[in-house]
């Protein structure tokens, strides 16, 4: 049983692992997106006001 609770651990670790590491790409990929998209539409409000 021992045994048993060990490995339910070690995946359990693992899995929290790996859902912090997912979830820190996808944030950065999100914000790289946010800023070309805010680059974007300030960019071509500027162009409009000329």
């Amino acid at each position: 049983m021992l045994n048993r609770n060990n490995n339910l651990l070690g995946v359990g670790i693992i899995a929290i692992l790996l859902t912090t590491i997912y979830t820190a790409i996808l944030t950065s990929l999100l914000m790289k997106t946010k800023e070309r998209v805010d680059f974007i539409y300030y960019k071509e409000r500027t162009n409009k006001d000329a």
